[in-house]
This record gives C-alpha cells, sequence and structure tokens, in this order.
C-alpha cells in the first residue's frame, strides 16, 4: 500500500449558533468581518480560536470550507449549497448508527479518512493486523490498493471472504471516528453482516474474536457453490409463492422490496418470469447465496466456531435482523442464534418500523454508500421530516470524503446533536 499518509485536514467545519435568529445574523456578519481581517493568519488557527467560542443555542448556521475566501464569499452570499442554517429546539437527539452488509464495499472507500483521520486509521491498523492471520493477507492493499491494482482489488472485494471482512473493518473504523467527536449510538441495526458491527460496539463479542468469526464466516460462504441475488419490488406475501423448491427469501428490506437468494439458472428463469408480468426486478452483484438453504452446510461448522469465544450481553440495545426487533441476551449469547442467522430472512424493513417508532431519532449510515440510508428515507412508516444521514459517500461521488463526512457532522450538530467541536481541532 503506497498511500501518503497523516496529510493535514484541508476542510474545517465552521459552526455558528445564537439566541436568535436576528443574532445569528450578526454573528455570521461579524465572522465574516474576522475572517477579511485576517488575511495573513493561518486559516487552521482562525477555524480552531473561533471554535472554541461557539455555544450550543437553537438558533444554528453551519459551514464546510477549505480556504477563507471560500468561506467568506459562501458566508456573505449565503450559498444554499455549502451553508445551512436550522432553528432547533431539540437536545441531545438520540442517534441510531446503521451498519450496511456484503454489496456496500468499493476500493478506497474512506481512503482520505484514513490518510487525515488519525483515530480512523488506527482503527483499521487494528483490525487488519488482526485479520492477518485469519485471511493470510493485509486487507489494507486490498483497501486501499497501488493504482496499478486497483482492478485487482475491485474483484478481490466481490469474494464474499474479502467483502465481509472489509466491510467490518471500515464500518467499525467510522464509528470510532463518529464517537471520538462525540457522536454516539443510543441503539443500532445491522443488515446482514453489519449486525456484527453493532454486536462487538455493543460489547457481545470482543474486538478480535468479532474480526475472527467474520472471517470464518465468509470463508465458509466462499466455499459453498456460487449463487445468486435478485431484489424484486413485491411484498414477501407475494414473492413467497415464487420460491419454490430452490430458492428462498434472504431479505426483505421494504414493505415491498425483498431479495431472492439462491442457485443463478432458478434466478434467472424467476426473473424472466417476474418481467413478463411487469414487475420490477434487479438481480445483484453476488457471488454466493446467502441467507438461503445454500447455507444449511456450513450452520454447524459455524457455530462450533461461535462456541469457542466467549459472548456476553449487551451494553448498547440494537435490532436483530432475524427478528426484525430488539435483540435479547438470551439471543445474543446463544451460539445457535448466530448459526442460524447466515440462513435466516434478514428482516431489516422490520427494524426499521421499530425504529421510527420514535420520530425523534436521526438514523446514520455507518460505513460506504447509501443502501441503507435509503431504505430508510423510502420507508412508509418515516415520518416526515425525520432526519437520515450517510455518512461515507457513494463511490460514484467524487466529493472529498472529509468534506463529506464535515458535513454530515455539521447536519447532526444541527439536528440538537452533542458534539465534541473541541476534537477537530
Amino acid at each position: 500500500m503506497n498511500k501518503t499518509l497523516e496529510k493535514p485536514r484541508a476542510w474545517h467545519l465552521l459552526v455558528l449558533s445564537a439566541e436568535t435568529s436576528s443574532a445569528l445574523e450578526t454573528e455570521t456578519a461579524n465572522l465574516i468581518e474576522h475572517l477579511k481581517r485576517s488575511t495573513n493568519q493561518d486559516f487552521v488557527d482562525i477555524v480552531g480560536s473561533y471554535k472554541l467560542r461557539v455555544k450550543a443555542f437553537k438558533h444554528r448556521r453551519i459551514l464546510v470550507c477549505n480556504t477563507l475566501d471560500n468561506a467568506v464569499t459562501a458566508l456573505e452570499t449565503l450559498d444554499s449549497k455549502k451553508v445551512f442554517t436550522r432553528f432547533q429546539e431539540s437536545e441531545d437527539r438520540p442517534v441510531v448508527f446503521m451498519f450496511p452488509g456484503q454489496g456496500a464495499q468499493y476500493v478506497n472507500m474512506g481512503l482520505e479518512l484514513y490518510q487525515i483521520e488519525k483515530t480512523f486509521r488506527e482503527q483499521v491498523d487494528i483490525c487488519s493486523e488482526f485479520l492477518k492471520p485469519h485471511l493470510d493477507l493485509d486487507i489494507r492493499n486490498i483497501i486501499y490498493p497501488d493504482e496499478k491494482q486497483i482492478n485487482v482489488a475491485t474483484q478481490q472485494l466481490q469474494q464474499t471472504l474479502i467483502a465481509q471482512s472489509a466491510l467490518f473493518v471500515i464500518e467499525y473504523a467510522s464509528t470510532k471516528l463518529w464517537q471520538e467527536w462525540g457522536v454516539l449510538p443510543q441503539a443500532m441495526i445491522g443488515h446482514s453482516l453489519g449486525e456484527y458491527v453493532a454486536a462487538c460496539l455493543a460489547g457481545v463479542f470482543s474486538l478480535k474474536d468479532a474480526l475472527e468469526l467474520v472471517a470464518i464466516r465468509g470463508r465458509l460462504i466462499q466455499e459453498l457453490p456460487s449463487g445468486a441475488m435478485l431484489a424484486i419490488e413485491l411484498s414477501e406475501k407475494e414473492v413467497r409463492p415464487f420460491l419454490g423448491q430452490t430458492l428462498s427469501l434472504a431479505a426483505i428490506n421494504g414493505p415491498n422490496l425483498c431479495i431472492v437468494s439462491g442457485p443463478a439458472k432458478a434466478l434467472e428463469e424467476l426473473n424472466d418470469q417476474l418481467s413478463q408480468k411487469d414487475v420490477m426486478c434487479l438481480p445483484l452483484d453476488a457471488s454466493h447465496a446467502p441467507h438461503s438453504q445454500e447455507m444449511d452446510f456450513i450452520i454447524e461448522p459455524f457455530k462450533s466456531y461461535v462456541e469457542k469465544m466467549t459472548l456476553r450481553p449487551p451494553q448498547i440495545p440494537y435490532i436483530s435482523s432475524v427478528t426484525g426487533t430488539w435483540i435479547t441476551t438470551d439471543q445474543a449469547t446463544d451460539p445457535n442464534y448466530w448459526a442460524r442467522h447466515i440462513r435466516q430472512t434478514v428482516r431489516f424493513s422490520e427494524g426499521l418500523q421499530e425504529l421510527f417508532k420514535k420520530p425523534e431519532r436521526i438514523l446514520l449510515q455507518v460505513g460506504p454508500g447509501r443502501t441503507l440510508s435509503a431504505m430508510a428515507v423510502q420507508h412508509p412508516e418515516r415520518a416526515a421530516g425525520q432526519i437520515v444521514l450517510s455518512s461515507l459517500r457513494h463511490p460514484y461521488e467524487q466529493e472529498s470524503d472529509v468534506e463529506f463526512i464535515l458535513n454530515i457532522l455539521g447536519q447532526i450538530w444541527l439536528e440538537g446533536v452533542g458534539v465534541e467541536l473541541g476534537k477537530l481541532l
């Protein structure tokens, strides 16, 4: 891995706060004048000194910028794409962390965070060292490959063994960065593999044990015959009659969005059949058929590995993807639960429905892409205006990773969540 490390942070989060809207405008004008008078000072020093004076009043404004001139221009014009303003009465709104499963990964996910954010880099490094004996490679060389190896790494990241381990590493490191900034999950939900991240953070598994289990789980699935997955815009009730003897309902991601898993030929036939009925279907980029009867062969072998681990009661509540409701201590500490987890339908839609019972919750996808946040936004139980955010950019977006995550951090602060602004200095 030949990546430049420990670059200085080029992007900065500016925050403004006041007791009234008019006072906020005065504060903004004062900041503009202060910036104009400070052209001979280092921009980092200017931003740092100003952050130390900010208090969390109800009228709030944020801007993410990388130069003094850009900051002045955006504030003077109140550029709607860069400057965001809120009136927020709520304090200490609960944040729910959502952890995606396989399919969300991409090469160089969070690369700029790895280069710039010390906490993120340290956690990626710790996890990668733990994984070395289980993967027989350094996963950092696949997540962050040299330019000449990007195509090879992209193919490797599609392998279940590598994909699941890589996702765990990035999601865990992202969580530690959020926690450093003062954003703590009051609840969590994980989609399939993502539940392992939630369980680890809740204290069910130690980090070392969780990484070992994720690697073993990925290897056992990787060794099975190949399979496929198909997303279908139908409800669970509508899909089940089409499953037959060979296909399985892998996931329920929305009231009218299901994932079917099984042999590739059977899914091709189902795709043709449903297309003739004008049912929207989308083949997913999958090499195997998780959460299907294909997994029956590895349930007992995987269980034997889990039985060697110490499982503890969860200290942070999280939603079980098996039941679609809150995990119990009996489930979290039962090796049978984790063995069945590979096979059972992922009930993510029901989990969202449970979380949406409290509309004050802010849902934050922690990990690459927007898969889970998109499902949450489209869910019919979501209250109007309920906040759903993603913390890492989509792979097709060219935006700076740091700029992106600082904007999300600013949005969270605007919505009434306490943030450790001093940690950004």
